[in-house]
């Protein structure tokens, strides 16, 4: 049986271990001569009353196409830093739910896999905040492969 991924999306959230998870995603790419994909969701506010999470010195007049087009910008950014000139690295961003979004992405995009970094959070922690990755792995149209907190790795620089 031969595997051969054509599109590999990389959803990131700028954190290192998403960071570690994209030279997997980048190695894979390499590997396979594949398109690199690379997503940022801004999740909306966790409260509707955005003035409680903000000090109040703080102007809000951020729109959200401001935020989505900051975070391109981010990307490219990351791109330019991280990654050597490439025209297959597509970027994109894009408000909403963090893991609709990125599946919504993978489907729309025929992406072949999709890695992503997972936190590992256990027992409340997982209860309160909920894994963008488990459900990502349960809903994504494509296979899906986890990258956790490196203690063994098998990158190679």
């Amino acid at each position: 049986m031969l595997v051969s991924p054509k599109r590999v999306l990389w959803p990131t959230d700028f954190s290192e271990l998403a960071l570690h998870g994209g030279r997997y995603a980048r190695g894979f790419c390499e590997l396979f001569d594949a398109e690199l994909h690379i997503l940022h969701v801004v999740p909306p506010p966790m409260s509707p009353d955005v003035s409680v999470m903000i000090p109040a010195e703080v102007p809000v007049s951020i729109s959200e196409p401001e935020v989505v087009e900051a975070s391109k910008k981010a990307i490219e950014a990351l791109v330019d830093k991280q990654f050597e000139a490439d025209e297959r690295i597509v970027v994109d961003a894009c408000y909403g739910n963090p893991w609709q979004e990125i599946c919504r992405y993978a489907k729309s995009k025929q992406i072949d896999l999709m890695v992503i970094a997972t936190h590992g959070r256990t027992g409340l922690g997982h209860a309160l905040i909920g894994s963008t990755a488990e459900r990502i792995v349960q809903h994504a149209p494509c296979p899906v492969l986890t990258v956790k907190n490196p203690q063994r790795d098998f990158l190679i620089d």
